[in-house]
């Protein structure tokens, strides 16, 4: 009779149906623990060559894996850097580019004072007022 399939537990009146199912479970599970312990002495009492042999293939292929799965990580974050450095540039450059702006509207700003009688460097503009209204006005 074995256990996996026959619940040894199923007749006790003493037990609820969940009791017994759950008690049925925990002896399932603890004839696959010993089978596992078992499985296990034997292995480290005489090793399989194939399976060492199979071992160290997979363990040389998962150090591969690992190397390039940091690889690609590292590409990434490089790549994330990258824009970031990219973006930080253009806000400088945009930045930049406003101040220039500012600087020529306040210089247009105050030529624009020059054109209505103030000269460079706060000197006063002189027009020739010899000449009469009648000369300007005429057209010959």
């Amino acid at each position: 009779m074995s256990i996996s399939t026959v619940n040894p537990y199923a007749n006790n009146n003493h037990l609820s149906t969940l009791e017994q199912d759950v008690l049925w479970e925990f002896a399932k599970l603890n004839d696959k623990v010993k089978r596992a312990s078992n499985l296990a002495k034997l292995t480290a009492e005489s090793p399989n060559e194939a399976l060492l042999a199979e071992l160290r293939t997979l363990e040389k292929r998962m150090g591969m894996v690992l190397t390039l799965f940091q690889a690609s990580v590292w590409g990434v974050l490089q790549e994330s850097q990258a824009a970031e450095e990219a973006r930080i540039q253009q806000e400088e450059q945009e930045a930049y580019h406003r101040q220039q702006m500012q600087q020529r509207q306040q210089r247009n700003m105050s030529n624009e004072g020059c054109q209505y009688g103030y000269g460079g460097q706060g000197q006063e503009r002189s027009y020739d007022d010899s000449r009469g209204w009648s000369e300007d006005s005429t057209i010959p």
